[in-house]
């Protein structure tokens, strides 16, 4: 457990490295380069995607949309995401876990390679906080604090996922934990913010974002079998190998696909059913061609890219099955206004 210690004695040394960024002891100067590589855009798929199946499920069962709660709640989704990956690097780099030797992928270790003052990683991941609960103004305004329970379960999460005094991201329900935090608390949350209603029916719509979510984490942890495990995480991947952990990914994305089709078509009506074999030729190459990359630490960045974009693909299509009867039978009343 001396790994998960170091990740807690990363908070304690904030102060300290407050005082440290005073004096500059030699760092670089922080740039927006390295500011965008925190955030990590690449993963915002993981944070878009929930709001966007959630607001096509909303259309679906109330025949109207809000753009003001959609952008408040969309940048809200992001700007979490950003604080996520910020405070995740931050983490790892004071425990020691992001060295050059491991972290082949520049943009992926951002302090590392900038050599900034760390402590400016922590300030910056405490902005996307502050700019998440800006972003989620009209949507408390709107909807009323129950938001905030929500808003809760997420960030406890969170915080247990980097740190704790055993971090889930150093356990085997990491993978599990994010896809249910991402994939399945944030669209039901964002279902209630747009009808006002919790149904049994939401959180088995998100079974395909849960799925693919948590299948982005986990190519992440394949593709870190040797850094994690010197780093003490036991994650999947360090536990079951490689081989076994393709066939994992194999079998968990054919039942995302197999569930995106199957509730589009039977709850949403058979004018579905001509869209589900166009959306396995679309996917299919894609988690082939994911597959084949071995998850090997020298391909990961485009292990990554086939994996959030299998994510999005799969989603987008999900969403326009999900929309398609309304668009088509029901009609959409929108509302544009900025009114309370």
């Amino acid at each position: 457990m001396q790994q998960s210690k170091s990740n807690l004695y990363a908070l304690k040394l904030v102060p300290s490295e407050f005082a440290g960024c005073i004096r500059r002891k030699g760092f670089r100067r922080l740039t927006l380069r390295a500011v965008i590589e925190l955030a990590a855009p690449q993963t915002w798929g993981a944070s878009v995607m929930p709001v966007v199946v959630a607001a096509a499920l909303a259309i679906a069962a109330d025949h109207r949309f809000s753009f003001p709660l959609f952008f408040s709640l969309l940048g809200t989704s992001v700007c979490l995401q950003c604080a996520v990956n910020t405070l995740n690097d931050y983490s790892d780099f004071i425990a020691g876990v992001d060295k050059r030797d491991n972290c082949l992928d520049e943009t992926d270790a951002s302090i590392l390679y900038h050599d900034y003052e760390p402590v400016l990683a922590f300030v910056i991941g405490g902005g996307f906080i502050l700019l998440a609960l800006l972003c989620g103004l009209y949507a408390l305004f709107t909807v009323g604090p129950q938001l905030l329970i929500f808003g809760a379960v997420g960030a406890a999460v969170v915080f247990a996922y980097s740190y704790g005094f055993v971090p889930l991201s150093y356990t085997p329900v990491g993978e599990l934990l994010s896809g249910l935090v991402m994939g399945g608390v944030i669209p039901v949350a964002c279902f209630y913010a747009f009808t006002g209603r919790l149904t049994p029916f939401a959180l088995l719509a998100s079974v395909p974002l849960i799925l693919t979510i948590g299948l982005i984490m986990l190519t992440n942890n394949a593709c870190d079998i040797e850094k994690d495990i010197a780093s003490e995480r036991h994650t999947l991947p360090t536990r079951f190998g490689r081989t076994v952990t393709k066939r994992l990914h194999g079998a968990l994305f054919a039942v995302a696909l197999a569930v995106a089709a199957a509730l589009s078509i039977v709850r949403f009506g058979l004018v579905n059913l001509w869209m589900a074999p166009l959306l396995c030729l679309w996917l299919i190459p894609m988690e082939t061609a994911l597959l084949g990359t071995d998850f090997a630490p020298e391909r990961r960045v485009r292990a990554m890219s086939l994996s959030t974009g299998a994510n999005i693909r799969l989603n987008t299509v999900y969403a326009v099955m999900i929309l398609l009867p309304s668009v088509l039978y029901g009609g959409i009343r929108i509302q544009s206004n900025l009114g309370f």
